[in-house]
């Protein structure tokens, strides 16, 4: 049998029950509904099909009204915050420990002592900020996607300095912090210069490079995510690979968890990550296939809802052709990381509750009410195969008894 999880990054559905206290920034949040005001009523057929509009606004349908073919639900985020890394954690089963947060500008000095003691030339270009430049080929500085202090961002230009001595340099800022992660990550065709024309400083003392507008998102893109309170051996894809189950990684999936011994194809445009899914479906027997489509994220931190539609239209095809190939006793599991509202903090996550869709050809469709956590995705993963359970989780019912 093949297990497909397909994660579509930041797609929202409404904001957690939590979100007056723990963020009160993401009250009205609803990503997918925001897509629904500004694009209008989205077609979607494959995942109307599926289920999607049970839970979530899609706008009025030409079509005719049909009993959903996938179970459905909603997941809501046990991990604190909005956040990818964490997410995809909780996704294949491990709820993390909660991090430090932790400005650049709190440890600044920590990290430059350190770092010229190991032979490195660090310079801050904004005096009295955080922001450090090392070795004229890096930038260290707060990630500006996230809440502020959850995660540190090396960014690297890999024309000037090779990415594994760029992640040494990660390392080091690793073992000063308790920060969710550090991500080192970039690639060729920036210099340092490009990196600060597009750094940002915020009032609320953070100071980085924006990421998504410095272009480094592309096929020549390089990352390594450093978590905190990870163990990655009590997660789905390397409990499947330490049973024989053949585990592909595909999109963000490829870049956030770690799995030795798994397939990768660190794919970002949504047409190549969907084929890598069909591709990959055809070409397994016994496999866990996972990926992530990322450009709805990406859209949405430019406060793009037209694209995320246009984004999700190109999931739908892909899924489309998808269902036309799996199997009987093949299993598809669609749902989201966090949300990513475009009307509500333009540029950050938002705190929202995320779809969940659970396919296998021959069950009829049924509610599954409201999961409180994504680790159940991990969880029922592992079940499928008979493999040991994931660090947290609990087993999704989907199935209709006869």
């Amino acid at each position: 049998m093949k297990a497909v999880l397909v994660v579509i990054d930041g797609l929202g559905i409404g904001e957690m029950p939590d979100v007056a206290s723990a963020r009160p920034q993401d009250r009205g949040a609803n990503t997918l509904a925001s897509i629904v005001r500004r694009a209008g009523p989205l077609p979607l057929g494959t995942l109307r099909l599926l289920g999607l509009g049970e839970i979530a606004p899609l706008g009025p349908s030409a079509a005719p009204a049909c009993g959903a073919l996938a179970s459905y639900g909603r997941s809501q985020l046990a991990h604190p915050g909005a956040d990818s890394y964490l997410g995809h954690q909780e996704i294949v089963g491990t709820i993390p420990e909660a991090p430090v947060r932790t400005l650049v500008s709190q440890v600044a000095d920590l990290l430059e002592k350190g770092l010229v003691s190991s032979g490195h030339t660090v310079r801050r270009p904004r005096t009295g900020k955080g922001l450090l430049i090392v070795d004229e080929a890096l930038a260290i500085g707060d990630n500006l996607e996230a809440d502020p202090g959850m995660n540190i961002n090396v960014t690297v230009a890999t024309d000037r300095i090779r990415f594994e001595e760029a992640l040494k340099v990660g390392r080091m800022v690793r073992e000063c912090v308790t920060v969710s992660r550090v991500i080192v990550f970039g690639g060729p065709g920036i210099g340092v210069k490009e990196i600060l024309q597009h750094v940002q400083e915020r009032p609320n003392g953070q100071i980085g490079v924006d990421s998504p507008s410095l272009g480094v998102y592309n096929e020549n893109l390089q990352v390594t995510h450093m978590g905190y309170g990870v163990d990655p051996e009590r997660q789905a894809p390397s409990l499947l690979v330490h049973q024989g189950v053949e585990v592909v990684l595909i999109g963000k999936m490829a870049d956030l968890i770690t799995c030795p011994g798994a397939k990768r194809d660190p794919a970002v445009p949504t047409p190549q990550v969907m084929q890598s899914v069909l591709d990959s479906c055809l070409s397994a027997q016994d496999a866990f296939i996972a990926a992530t489509v990322q450009e709805t994220d990406l859209a949405a931190h430019e406060g793009d809802a037209l694209r995320m539609a246009h984004v999700l239209e190109q999931v739908d095809e892909g899924l489309r052709t998808l269902l036309s190939e799996i199997r009987t006793e093949d299993v598809l599991v669609i749902c989201a990381d966090h949300g990513n509202d475009p009307a509500v903090n333009v540029g950050l996550h938002t705190r929202e509750e995320t779809p969940l869709l659970i396919y296998q050809k021959g069950q009829t469709g049924r509610s599954l009410g409201v999961r409180k956590t994504l680790a159940d995705i991990g969880a029922t993963v592992t079940h499928l195969f008979g493999a040991p359970s994931t660090q947290d989780g609990s087993i999704i019912e989907f199935r209709r008894s006869e």
